[in-house]
């Protein structure tokens, strides 16, 4: 169970089995996919026919999907059928400084954009209901993995213990240096996340998320980790840190099956 490797007209992509049950979809993409993000600087026509490529693989109508500008914010957006398309082909579209979107509207495809931060897809089968997260260091030491559950709560109805979550490929807790002032920040929260020497520090924010929404009631056994990092494999995945802040980014997302509308 967890995550498996899933490779589709000569793309590799990751997906978590518990998110995949036909009612929802859930995929990851990989370097071999091409940046699939618009604000990088690269030319947005051809990450636009990227996009498109991917998405079909995955049997996604382009159309459907919608991303948000990220600011490394604890912002939540929830999605409405009229957003449906929003930032798909520019990111003047996309719905602005948002990290996280809900929904509960099938079809709607939810994205988000990584190259070392921590993409988390939550799905609550019982509503049903879904959600995406964009965590960053500063979104992770904000919360914003809660917030988005706790939203999906206020909105929804959502009970996290219903919730299963899933946590991508991004950085790991040995790659994952910070200089010591921002390691007792984390260590203030989650004291087991960090490491020290006498030389550097390190925090694993996989491991900060995942005590995160178990302690807003997502239960341990439904979160499941990708357990692969960008940076260690950055042959497999853009990385931010690895390519010295010169790259592309993977895209995430998350859709309730159409049928359900």
């Amino acid at each position: 169970m967890g995550w498996i490797e899933t490779n589709h007209s000569g793309m590799t992509f990751y997906q978590c089995r518990e998110l995949n049950d036909g009612k929802v979809i859930q995929g990851f993409s990989t370097r071999n996919s091409g940046n699939l993000a618009l604000h990088t600087g690269d030319d947005p026509n051809k990450v636009v026919a990227r996009r498109k490529l991917w998405l079909k693989a995955m049997g996604l109508n382009p159309d459907r999907l919608v991303c948000g500008v990220q600011v490394h914010g604890t912002k939540v957006a929830l999605v409405k059928e009229t957003a449906a398309g929003a930032g798909a082909y520019s990111l003047n579209g996309a719905i602005p400084e948002t990290d996280a979107l809900i929904t509960n509207k099938a079809g709607i495809i939810l994205a988000t954009f990584t190259a070392d931060c921590i993409p988390i897809f939550v799905y609550d089968p019982v509503t049903p209901a879904i959600a995406i997260i964009h965590a960053g260091w500063r979104g992770t030491i904000n919360r914003i993995a809660p917030l988005a559950v706790k939203r999906m709560t206020d909105e929804f109805g959502t009970i996290p213990g219903d919730c299963l979550a899933a946590i991508g490929p991004s950085i790991c807790g040995a790659c994952f240096r910070v200089d010591r002032q921002l390691a007792e920040r984390f260590g203030r929260v989650h004291a087991q996340t960090v490491t020290e020497n006498e030389s550097e520090s390190k925090v694993d924010l996989q491991a900060f998320l995942e005590l995160d929404l178990t302690e807003i009631g997502v239960r341990s056994e439904q979160i499941f980790q990708a357990r692969l990092c960008t940076s260690c494999q950055s042959d497999r995945f853009f990385s931010y840190r690895a390519d010295h802040g010169i790259t592309g980014r993977m895209m995430g997302i998350i859709a309730l099956d159409h049928r359900l509308r």
